[in-house]
């Protein structure tokens, strides 16, 4: 599948470019794994970032056209009290989509539960290594909170509130 970060696009596949997944990574210091990274690998990153935000997170807004294969953009969408167009990708999910396919090079999440993260606790002379399987990081889950409708993924989410 070739890769498309067409906004509303019918094949796109990735809310963020190459290009745009560089700037990001550069700026926060991840240049150097990101860097090494061949072209290929990137694009298959941000393409498997993509497909886990649009499974893992339910959007506020509706999509902003019939045809487009991917949640956003989306047409309703508010953020700090400025209507958001609906022609693009907000700027906090092309950065959680970087972020992602980051996170996603960097640990095994071949068994589609997320990294493993080692609980251990020592007590006396009593040792246990419990597993607990992250499914989203918090850093990507806190960019796209301000879209979320309803969502409760990793303990992040809005709950809308309607007064009679």
């Amino acid at each position: 599948m070739p890769f498309d970060a067409t906004p509303s696009g019918p094949a796109a596949n990735s809310y963020c470019t190459v290009v745009e997944a560089d700037a990001y990574h550069s700026a926060r210091g991840h240049n150097a794994a990101w860097e090494s990274a061949t072209q290929e690998a990137k694009e298959r990153h941000l393409m498997w970032a993509t497909s886990l935000l649009d499974t893992h997170f339910g959007y506020v807004g509706s999509r902003a056209e019939a045809e487009q294969s991917l949640a956003w953009p989306r047409r309703g969408v508010v953020l700090d009290g400025v209507t958001l167009p609906a022609t693009a990708v907000p700027l906090r999910v092309r950065g959680a989509t970087a972020e992602f396919a980051f996170r996603l090079m960097g640990e095994d999440w071949t068994a589609g539960l997320g990294p493993v993260v080692d609980e251990g606790v020592k007590v006396g002379p009593l040792e246990t290594s419990p597993e607990r399987h992250v499914p989203i990081p918090e850093q990507v889950a806190t960019l796209v909170r301000p879209f979320l409708r309803g969502a409760r993924v990793g303990g992040i989410g809005t709950v809308g509130l309607l007064r009679g």
